[in-house]
């Protein structure tokens, strides 16, 4: 829990100037921005207890005299399986900015992910993953004026997986589709488009410290006619097993009929690469231990088996008020 208070509007003269309220800076003029006076309430919550499923929430409300705003965020992780972990997560958002007066859009965003991976078995790596977001920028129509009643959806559902049948061969692929839907409102327009895009990539290691890379890239909008390929070829060399130095040559074309004429343009060129894992290059950085299991309370049960050594007569012999027990003998009787 969390409660702030700013007593007071903090716009004073700096060395780059003075500091006034306004809805947005650009660069280094960010420092001309002032703080306003208002009251922040935060409430957050976050359970841990199980090493297979994690979840948090967290809410919180700004009330000022230069407008309200709140954000709710909550996510959840855990395993399904040894194999499978999925994860989720949803952010709300309303309005914040300063001098402005009309309301902009809430913003909302929702995301979905699955991953598997076997840890018996590397081979194979796959991750599922969908988005789904309500004005994910929200810009208003005019900084004096307000926001409009503007509305943009989006749908972006990926898919990509990672299979490697040795340590020579990498195959890897990916595709993806975004659906888009705006209703501009504020100038009569609605629109609806899609975009896919797919990639496939392989590596064949043919030498212990030697590979080549070649990847194909496509990118497409059905509805504007617009189609984007892309090729590229690449030889690495690995200084160390972590650390791969590329260099390959990239090659592709566009065609767009907003281009005019044909529509079509390309172009191609060198480039460079570098890729490094940072746990092994920086002191095993991100290979913390995992913690270990937390400690629970102890439960004592009372044993009430006979103690070693001390055999006992399957008939007990009564004599008065007294029951005595007797041992068996060499010959085995009682």
């Amino acid at each position: 829990m969390g409660f702030q208070r700013i007593f007071g509007d903090s716009l004073s003269s700096i060395t780059g100037g003075d500091q006034v309220l306004q809805p947005y800076a650009v660069g280094q003029s960010a420092a001309s921005l002032g703080l306003v006076s208002g009251t922040t309430y935060t409430l957050g919550l976050e359970y841990t207890d199980n090493s297979d499923f994690q979840a948090s929430a967290r809410f919180e409300h700004r009330d000022s005299d230069d407008g309200n705003n709140t954000v709710v965020t909550a996510s959840a992780a855990g395993k399904l399986s040894s194999a499978l972990t999925t994860l989720a997560r949803i952010e709300h958002a309303n309005f914040a900015n300063q001098t402005i007066t009309a309301r902009l859009n809430s913003s909302t965003s929702a995301r979905l992910g699955l991953a598997y991976r076997n840890p018996h078995s590397d081979k194979f790596n796959g991750l599922l993953s969908y988005e789904y977001a309500i004005n994910p920028s929200s810009t208003p129509d005019s900084l004096l004026v307000g926001a409009g009643s503007d509305e943009i959806q989006e749908h972006t559902l990926a898919v990509e997986g990672i299979y490697a049948p040795s340590w020579r061969w990498e195959f890897y692929g990916k595709y993806a589709l975004r659906a888009t839907n705006a209703d501009l409102d504020s100038l009569g327009v609605s629109s609806t488009n899609a975009i896919h895009l797919g990639q496939f990539r392989a590596t064949h290691r043919f030498a212990y410290r030697w590979d080549v890379t070649g990847e194909v890239r496509y990118i497409t909008q059905p509805e504007t006619n617009y189609d984007e390929v892309g090729f590229a070829l690449e030889a690495g060399y690995y200084m160390t097993p972590e650390l791969r130095l590329g260099l390959g040559y990239s090659f592709g074309s566009i065609n767009d009929r907003s281009l005019g004429g044909s529509g079509f343009r390309s172009d191609d060129g060198p480039y460079i690469g570098v890729t490094f894992k940072v746990n092994e290059l920086w002191n095993q950085f991100g290979l913390q231990e995992v913690a270990p299991p937390q400690q629970e309370e102890s439960l004592i049960e009372a044993d009430n088996s006979s103690p070693p050594g001390e055999p006992v007569s399957r008939s007990p012999v009564s004599s008065g008020d007294s029951t005595q027990v007797t041992q068996p003998t060499d010959g085995g009787e009682e």
